[in-house]
């Protein structure tokens, strides 16, 4: 399964190769926002280290460079890595990528000030949980440092007719993109399960939520703004 997801995200991306990106408003809001229940934003981002965990077609690291980060990224399949980095040299935009997983993250302990997993630390490997993205997420994180993420709720359209595998474990039956079925996402109905999964790992949390309906495709994800604990 692990090879399977990571040629149909190859052959996704293959074909959906635009000349340029945009960040997802979320991932915005989170880094340049100031909320009632999130004003915690940096005063300069220049300098710091962001991992972009499972960047896609990249399209939030122009963003983040422009904040004045390094940037990083990892991502399942080396094609992948590649089409990004080749894009993203055209844009002026300087990153390393590197291929890994969630649960296997190929940087040192402590590397990033930040770490943005935006529709993607949810994905769970066979023979793993959630629990081991998590981990390993934290471990790349500085004490401290910040870890921006969204997460489904239970009623987004890619958990519809999936298979509970138990304690937020969903076997993804009926994807309409055609990339997921049969591969594993953690999915969350109340933010206290979000806070609780989290627990002894991170601490500080901020939790908003998006409930898009996209012509058909009802999007629910929650979105969390956290740090790992010292």
């Amino acid at each position: 399964m692990n090879d399977e997801i990571g040629r149909n995200y190859d052959a996704f991306y293959a074909k959906r190769n635009p000349e340029h990106v945009y960040p997802v408003e979320f991932v915005v809001r989170a880094f340049l926002g100031n909320y009632p229940r999130l004003s915690n934003q940096a005063n300069s981002y220049a300098g710091m280290r962001v991992l972009d965990l499972g960047f896609g077609d990249g399209r939030n690291m122009p963003l983040l460079s422009n904040l004045g980060m390094k940037v990083y990224g990892v991502e399942i399949g080396e094609d992948i890595c590649l089409r990004a980095s080749e894009r993203m040299k055209r844009l002026g935009v300087e990153i390393e990528a590197k291929v890994g997983r969630n649960r296997s993250i190929p940087y040192d302990d402590g590397f990033f000030d930040h770490v943005l997993a935006c529709h993607a630390c949810y994905y769970v490997d066979p023979g793993t949980v959630f629990g081991d993205n998590l981990r390993e997420i934290a471990r790349v994180l500085k004490p401290g440092g910040r870890f921006v993420f969204s997460a489904p709720i239970g009623t987004s359209y890619i958990m519809q007719g999936a298979r509970s595998l138990g304690d937020g474990h969903m076997e993804i039956t009926n994807d309409p993109y055609g990339v997921r079925n049969g591969y594993v996402l953690k999915k969350f109905d109340q933010e206290q399960e979000i806070e609780s999964a989290l627990a002894g790992m991170f601490s500080d949390f901020h939790i908003g939520s998006c409930r898009n309906d996209f012509w058909g495709i009802e999007e629910h994800v929650w979105i969390v703004v956290c740090r790992r604990s010292n």
